[in-house]
């Protein structure tokens, strides 16, 4: 996932969307607080957070914290079965390098993917998913609008 809490912008407005299975499982274990929800936006993941339970940190992966080479590795290990061309962005930091963008398309040519997509954070004036600045008051989307939780993705 891009992240746990993050603002989508829409129409000029920015609306916090919150990931509901964390959201269900931050309320039903106790932890859910707004500034917990705000903080997470503000950088996206919950990796390192002193105030949660490793196995939270854990279930909880997003894509920025995933190192663009695994990002490339899972491509590339689907692509292998897939006579189309697989879509999965590599996401990259907005600290990213020519030369770091460079390493990933060749590491795709090397690995025979049919098509890659990366994306550098930030590079862009406006881009639909960010993280949330530091500011208040941000409207939240409702479940509905950021996809709900259906089935058992919400089970922990």
């Amino acid at each position: 996932m891009f992240a746990i809490a993050f603002t989508r912008g829409i129409l000029g407005r920015h609306l916090l969307e919150v990931n509901p299975c964390f959201d269900r499982l931050a309320r039903d274990r106790g932890f859910y607080r707004d500034e917990l929800i705000t903080e997470i936006a503000q950088r996206g993941g919950v990796r390192g957070y002193r105030h949660l339970p490793a196995e939270v940190w854990a279930a909880f992966p997003t894509a920025a914290e995933i190192a663009p080479e695994w990002h490339l590795r899972m491509q590339a290990a689907i692509q292998r079965h897939v006579d189309a061309a697989v879509s999965k962005t590599v996401n990259l930091p907005a600290s990213a390098s020519i030369d770091d963008i460079r390493r990933i398309y060749l590491a795709a040519w090397k690995a025979k993917v049919k098509g890659i997509t990366v994306y550098r954070y930030g590079s862009r004036d406006s881009q639909v998913l960010s993280f949330a600045a530091p500011e208040p008051a941000i409207p939240q989307a409702d479940s509905e609008f950021s996809g709900g939780c259906a089935g058992r993705c919400c089970e922990f």
